[in-house]
C-alpha cells in the first residue's frame, strides 16, 4: 500500500517561533521595567543623600560667625604685671582648640598667700592666635575684713595692665574702687556689671572671696 503523505510541521514551527518571539519581548519588557524602577529608586536615594550632605561653605560661614572680636591690648604687659604680683604660671600661651570655634592661646597662674590663710588669687587670660585679648580674669580668696584696698589694686591691674583698646582705664579704676568695698563683706553673693561698649566687666563677691573678669562682646 502506498505510504500516507507525511505531515509537515512548518506551520507549527512558525507558530511556535512567533509565540516565542512575542514572549521574549514580554520578558524583556518586564526586566526593563524592574531595572528602570531600581534605577529610579537609586536616583532617589542619591538625591536624598546629596541633599543631606552638609555644605562645606555653610560650615565655613558658621565657623566665621563664632569668631569673637578681640579687645586688642598687650598680653605681655598683662603677664608681666601679674608676675610682679606673685603669680606663678602653669600655662603661658598654650594653644587650645574646640570643635567649631577658633583656636585660642591660654594663660593661667596662681599667686599663693605668704602664709596659711593669707590672701591668694588666680589669674587667667584667653587670646586669639594673634594674641588679641578675648578675656581676662582674676579670682581672689582669703580677703581680709575691712577695706580690701589691696584687692582693689589687684583687680584694677587685672583689667588695666593689658592696655586694652578703647577701654577707659580711669573709669574702670573708679568703678572698682567704688563697687568692691561696697560689695565685700555683705551677706550672700553680690554681682555688679559695667558695660564698656565693646566689653563687659563683671565683678562678684561672696564670703571672703571675690572675682572680676572682662570679656569682649
Amino acid at each position: 500500500m502506498p505510504q500516507p503523505p507525511k505531515k509537515h510541521s512548518t506551520g507549527k514551527l512558525v507558530g511556535f517561533g512567533c509565540l516565542g518571539v512575542f514572549a521574549l519581548f514580554v520578558v524583556i519588557g518586564i526586566i526593563g521595567s524592574i531595572v528602570g524602577d531600581g534605577d529610579s529608586k537609586s536616583d532617589d536615594k542619591t538625591s536624598s543623600a546629596k541633599s543631606s550632605t552638609p555644605n562645606k561653605d555653610v560650615k565655613a560661614d558658621d565657623l566665621a560667625e563664632t569668631t569673637a572680636s578681640t579687645l586688642g591690648g598687650n598680653i605681655t604687659s598683662w603677664v608681666d604685671k601679674m608676675t610682679s604680683r606673685g603669680v606663678t604660671w602653669e600655662k603661658q600661651g598654650s594653644k587650645e582648640s574646640i570643635a567649631g570655634l577658633q583656636p585660642t592661646l591660654n594663660w593661667f597662674g596662681e599667686a599663693k598667700g605668704a602664709s596659711f590663710g593669707a590672701p591668694s588669687f588666680v589669674a587667667g587670660a584667653i587670646t586669639d592666635t594673634h594674641r588679641g585679648i578675648l578675656s581676662l580674669s582674676c579670682d581672689a580668696a582669703g580677703i581680709p575684713e575691712g577695706n580690701p584696698s589691696e584687692q582693689v589694686a589687684v583687680f584694677t591691674d587685672c583689667v588695666t595692665a593689658a592696655r586694652l583698646d578703647g577701654i577707659d582705664d580711669a573709669k574702670v579704676r573708679t568703678w572698682i574702687q567704688t563697687k568692691l568695698p561696697a560689695m565685700y563683706g555683705k551677706d550672700g553673693m553680690k554681682v555688679e556689671n559695667l558695660e564698656l561698649g565693646k566689653a563687659t566687666i563683671s565683678m562678684d563677691t561672696a564670703g571672703d572671696t571675690a572675682a572680676i573678669s572682662i570679656e569682649s562682646q
